[in-house]
């Protein structure tokens, strides 16, 4: 009798642990930063799991409201303006001008309100979403997961970024060149940057450029000092979007007469140059160099091909 007692006790015990178990786990808050493709339809499965915990999000811009509608609806929205990211890292005493400085400090108190405030709803237990275009680990924001503490119950979850949906689109590999195997991911230069692109052009290598705010003009003529002008490139507007994708081939000589640059999609194309647009996966060495690693690790080519 003792023992049927006994185990009936640690039954009951052990079905209100079972039922408690799901509320001490939604008492535990976390905060994504979720990579959303270029597209609704190239968000991740794991990205789309996430979003659907989320009870907050966190939009850069009013418009990703009415492009996520569908994947956001009764979620709580936060703005974290894109121009929040003003003189982060910069101590607001080195600048040089009153007004600087106003910006600066009022950009800091911008992302603290908003860094205070995701914390605040991870404590209570939220789940809150920070939600970037493409990938969030390719110029996306970032200085959430800088600020909050290491420790801090986030995890990145990566996203079809503007770069891979381009190549696709074009349906060449930036990293195969021929005779180079690198890609050069820049943007316009800035004051200060010390990797500027023309000194990057000495590489030979193919380039994947992101155009925010963009000189064409001055770029090529960068270009043609270390490609030859025969080099092709090509532009591809809003892509990995089906029905608006549109991809305009050139060459570093010619681009800048032919195209009409000045009235692209702004902040919504990409520029690749190199000679992967043409020779595809070829390879200087026919891969020679690497057969024995294949083999080793992928095997030979087996009976395929032969009779």
């Amino acid at each position: 009798m003792r023992i049927a007692i006994v185990l009936a006790l640690s039954i009951l015990m052990a079905c209100g642990a079972w039922a408690q178990a799901p509320e001490a786990e939604a008492q535990q808050g976390m905060f994504y930063v979720i990579g959303m493709g270029t597209t609704p339809d190239l968000l991740t499965l794991r990205g789309a799991a996430a979003l659907e915990k989320c009870d907050m999000v966190l939009l850069e811009n009013e418009s990703d409201a009415e492009f996520w509608a569908d994947l956001i609806e009764g979620k709580e929205v936060v703005l974290a303006y894109h121009a929040a990211r003003y003189f982060y890292g910069i101590d607001p005493a080195d600048l040089d001008t009153e007004e600087q400085r106003n910006m600066a400090e009022q950009a800091a108190q911008v992302r603290q309100s908003i860094v205070d405030r995701v914390a605040q709803a991870v404590a209570e237990g939220r789940t809150v979403g920070a939600l970037q275009w493409g990938d969030a680990m390719m110029y996306g924001a970032t200085w959430y997961l800088e600020m909050l503490p290491e420790d801090f119950p986030s995890e990145v979850i990566p996203g079809v970024g503007a770069m891979q949906a381009a190549a696709a689109a074009v349906k060449r590999n930036p990293v195969f060149g021929y005779d180079t195997n690198s890609v050069v991911v820049t943007q316009a230069d800035f004051p200060g940057r010390t990797d500027l692109n023309e000194q990057l052009m000495e590489t030979g290598t193919s380039l994947v450029v992101f155009t925010m705010h963009f000189d064409y003009p001055g770029f090529f003529e960068q270009l043609a000092r270390h490609y030859p002008l025969d080099t092709p490139v090509a532009v591809v507007e809003w892509a990995g979007i089906p029905g608006m994708e549109n991809v305009i081939r050139s060459t570093v000589g010619e681009f800048v007469s032919e195209v009409d640059y000045e009235n692209l999609a702004p902040d919504a194309h990409l520029l690749l140059v190199g000679k992967f647009l043409e020779c595809g996966q070829g390879r200087i060495d026919g891969l020679a160099a690497g057969q024995a690693y294949v083999e080793r690790m992928h095997g030979g080519m087996g009976d395929a091909g032969t009779e």
